[in-house]
């Protein structure tokens, strides 16, 4: 704020410039305002305190210099955060007060945000506060009893255990050191000071001593301790292994016996004690079926039936080991079994010859066909054979005892028995003797001894002329009573068909029109049809086939002198009268007989004739015959020529030729062109 005051006045003339002035005395004072913050010493500050401060404890005087005056130079403390309920301000001294007792295990730093305030303007600084530690704590172990298992065997200088405790303190008051304050008069055990772990300085002996107790000391760098106890239990270590009575068994025994039958029974021991000295026995090889078991006890037993005849010698190694709860550790100890099975006649003969044989129909009489063969696996006369046949086919077959030779004792046809089924039987010489038979099939082979013979000697077939190409005409079949290509038939034309109007499949036999027949040309064939097998000597035979065409009406009736001319005398009264068919003249009434010719056959070649034009005055008359024949006079001067116009016609389908006819009349003598 700005306050002025006036003192007094003067004034002067200056003359010379013809000028005036005056002068004024003011004197002005300064209000303050608030426009200065508080200010901390220093941004920022580090402290540490102790731990266990008790409540209500000062800590520090805080200061801010505020250059205003007055109220405006007034200032308040307060915490803005980080106090965490640990720390209070007092706003208008600034002492900072711990409001509990602080403990560095719970909390070892804070930092708190505290503000100067002037009413108008304010300022903050960061107090970093370290909780500095102080031995409050005394080491603990982490149990209250220590116990190890140590076996016997453990090496001297080895790791045997470890112990642990803690200290919550920080730096020399949490340093931890450990010492044996009694009871290892020995010193077997050494305890490293500052890792707690105990090592073993010399060898152990469980029969000697079966424990160690030892008391440890955990003590810090403040000269705080605590101690503990250390139990150490020396395990006995398996040393001895089982022991056999012998170091191998032999044994014989017949296969028959049954399952859970005794053979042998062990006697082990073993000089150990507790479960270093129960024993468990096994096969350890030899058994790879398991036939054999052995229990607890050491009694070795059959499991499952035996089979000399699969194995008649088994040679076992038994095992004996005893039960340390270390597997590891355990001892074991073998012996070797030898075990001989006896034969006993358990076994029939077994086929091992094929039971599919083939034979040529041809084939000798006395000719080895065939040789059984059979195994039996017992021994001595258990496994000696004889051979025979059950329900012997007639004399078609004999067999022999010793040798199993099946001969042929009869003759073969394939066609009459295509295949035998023999029974064969192996006995065995044991008492009570065993057998088993097997069936042979004796396939009979074929031999191409039969023609191929056709159904009949003559097949008959009637076809029209007109036939189209490829149209089957009749199948013939021949049958062979042989098989494989003995048996397969073939089919040729040989004779009958120069011109090859017919073909024949030459595998079904069916016979074909190959070429458009004509039976004018030829109106029958006689066939020779050939079949032959597939053999390798091929057999064959022969059929005749007869085809006859029937006819069709294929042919036009053809007049051959068409056109005819005749000359007829006018005003002839004599009628009727037969004009005869002739060039040369005659001096009386002649008739024309009209022929027309047809190739075809029958009915179709059977022809009528019909008169169709030119007779309208009805002057002439034609006979179905054809004869023409004039039934009145004619005049000349009334009409000089007739233009006749007849048909020829035949029974079949309508076919028709025409005859153009001409008639003049010149003068009396009849003439013909």
């Amino acid at each position: 704020m700005l306050l002025v005051t006036f003192r007094s006045n003067q004034c002067s003339v200056l003359t010379q410039f013809f000028s005036y002035s005056c002068f004024l005395q003011v004197e002005v004072t300064l209000q303050d305002i608030n426009d200065n913050p508080p200010v901390f010493p220093t941004d920022m500050l580090d402290l540490t305190v102790e731990e266990n401060i008790g409540d209500g404890s000062k800590i520090l005087q805080l200061t801010a210099m505020d250059a205003d005056e007055g109220a405006n130079a007034l200032v308040t403390y307060t915490i803005i955060s980080g106090a965490d309920d640990s720390f209070h301000i007092d706003p208008e001294s600034g002492e900072l007060i711990a409001t509990k007792r602080l403990d560095r295990e719970r909390r070892s730093k804070y930092s708190l945000l505290v503000r100067a305030d002037d009413g108008l303007q304010s300022s903050d600084m960061r107090i970093n506060i370290t909780v500095s530690d102080v031995n409050d704590h005394i080491p603990k172990f982490s149990k209250p009893v220590y116990s190890f298992d140590i076996p016997e065997d453990a090496t001297p200088g080895s790791l045997v255990a470890a112990i642990l405790a803690t200290d919550d303190d920080s730096g020399v008051n949490g340093e931890i050191t450990y010492t044996i304050s009694e009871d290892d008069e020995e010193g077997i055990f050494f305890l490293n000071p500052v890792t707690g772990v105990f090592n073993l300085t010399r060898a152990l002996d469980y029969e000697a001593q079966q424990y160690y107790i030892l008391t440890v000391r955990a003590e810090d760098g403040g000269g705080q301790a605590t101690a503990s106890r250390v139990y150490f239990n020396i395990l006995d270590v398996n040393d001895n292994a089982p022991v056999f009575g012998m170091a191998s068994y032999s044994t014989s025994l017949v296969e028959n016996l049954p399952p859970g039958s005794a053979i042998l029974n062990f006697s082990v021991t073993d000089a150990d004690d507790g479960p270093n000295s129960e024993l468990s026995f096994s096969i350890a090889s030899g058994d790879s079926a398991g036939q054999f078991g052995i229990d607890g006890r050491g009694v070795l037993s059959i499991r499952q039936p035996l089979d000399r005849e699969s194995q008649s010698f088994y040679s076992l190694v038994v095992q004996a080991h005893d039960m340390a709860p270390l597997p590891a550790s355990r001892f074991t100890s073998t012996a070797q079994v030898s075990i001989i099975l006896l034969d006993v006649n358990d076994s029939p003969p077994s086929f091992i010859s094929p039971r599919l044989t083939y034979v040529p129909e041809s084939t000798p009489i006395d000719t080895v066909v065939f040789r059984a063969q059979a195994t039996d696996p017992d021994s001595g006369p258990n496994s000696y054979i004889e051979y025979s046949l059950l329900r012997p086919l007639g004399n078609t077959f004999s067999i022999g005892t010793i040798d199993g030779e099946v001969r042929l004792t009869g003759e073969l046809d394939r066609e009459a028995v295509a295949n035998y089924t023999l029974t064969v039987v192996a006995t065995d010489k044991g008492q009570p003797p065993l057998s088993s038979s097997t069936d042979v099939v004796v396939v009979v082979l074929d031999i191409n001894d039969n023609n191929p013979l056709f159904a009949q000697k003559l097949y008959k077939v009637e076809v029209a002329e007109n036939t189209l190409t490829g149209t089957d005409l009749i199948q013939v079949l021949a049958t062979d009573g042989d098989e494989g290509t003995n048996g397969q038939v073939r089919y040729a034309i040989v004779s009958g068909d120069a011109s090859s109007e017919f073909r024949i499949d030459s595998v079904t036999g069916v016979i074909t029109v190959a070429k458009p027949l004509d039976r004018e040309k030829k109106p029958s064939y006689t066939l020779t049809v050939q079949s032959s097998d597939r053999g390798s000597s091929p057999r064959t035979d022969t059929t005749t086939v007869s085809i006859v065409l029937k006819d069709v009406n294929d042919f036009t009736p053809t007049f051959e002198l068409s056109p005819y001319s005749v000359n007829v005398p006018e005003n002839l009264e004599t009628l009727p009268k037969v004009i005869l068919q002739s060039l040369t003249a005659v001096l009386f009434a002649l008739l024309v007989q009209v022929v027309a010719r047809d190739d075809d056959q029958g009915l179709n070649s059977k022809l009528t004739y019909v008169l169709v034009a030119g007779n309208e005055e009805g002057a002439f008359t034609l006979s179905e015959s054809g004869e023409l024949r004039l039934v009145r006079s004619l005049d000349r001067e009334n009409k000089e020529h007739y233009l006749l116009l007849v048909t020829a016609a035949d029974a079949g389908e309508a076919t028709t030729a025409s005859l153009l006819l001409m008639v003049c009349r010149k003068h009396p003598i009849l003439g013909r062109k």
